[in-house]
């Protein structure tokens, strides 16, 4: 009989610990896993869609990452745990600064440059305004929550929160400037190469609004299939 011992640790990517009977540590160890639910949301756009604009924005997230990943381990302030009965080997040790805040923020900064400049919702100029508004208040709402819940969940200090939220926030403007600016001009270009024909990789930058697009573009599609039945 093996009397081997071995030790276990969980999946620390979905692994979030709040203290028990702490309804609110409870719903923003939820909130604290929304990047995670972000990167999966876009991924799954990429794949139904494969527009470049949504492409770039998941290769903005991976340098984001790896910039995080390059300064926790230059800086290596670790995290705040203070209590001894937390998973202390479930997480990397060093918390500066938040990979959670900082991805977050990315997200909403692109996401909103992205709505304000690109995007056309509605020929009301008062519900293009509303809509727009509602959008980049959501997003940034949710980037504060996520920062809010790693120092209520004392993952990280408010210092590593604030310099993560802040990286963030300058990794999704210069590469949404990159993108839009620079790259974008090349997005037709790309879409001629044999790999991205073969992928079937798009280029919806001069559409404003692809819902509508979409919407327009399928619905007389079915109009005249109907017809020719």
């Amino acid at each position: 009989m093996n009397n081997e011992t071995y030790e276990f640790k969980p999946l620390s990517l979905m692994f979030v610990e709040y203290k028990s009977g702490d309804l609110l540590g409870f719903i923003l160890a939820w909130i604290t896993m929304l990047p995670i639910l972000y990167v999966v949301s876009i991924f799954t756009v990429i794949i139904i869609r494969r527009d470049l604009t949504t492409i770039f924005y998941f290769f903005g997230f991976l340098i984001t990452e790896f910039t995080n990943f390059v300064l926790k381990n230059l800086i290596k302030q670790p995290r705040p745990y203070l209590n001894e009965h937390r998973s202390k080997g479930s997480f990397s040790k060093y918390g500066m600064p938040s990979d959670h805040s900082q991805v977050m923020f990315y997200f909403s900064t692109f996401f909103i440059l992205i709505v304000l400049f690109r995007y056309y919702i509605s020929q009301s100029k008062l519900i293009q305004i509303l809509m727009k508004s509602f959008l980049c208040v959501i997003a940034i709402i949710a980037a504060v929550l996520v920062a809010f819940s790693r120092v209520y969940l004392k993952y990280h200090t408010n210092e590593q929160v604030i310099a993560g939220s802040l990286l963030g926030i300058i990794c999704g403007s210069l590469w949404f400037f990159i993108v839009h600016t620079i790259l974008s001009k090349h997005f037709h270009y790309i879409t001629t190469w044999k790999i991205s024909e073969f992928l079937m990789i798009r280029d919806y930058t001069h559409i404003p609004n692809i819902l509508l697009f979409q919407y327009t573009a399928e619905r007389n599609e079915a109009r005249r299939k109907n017809k020719n039945n």
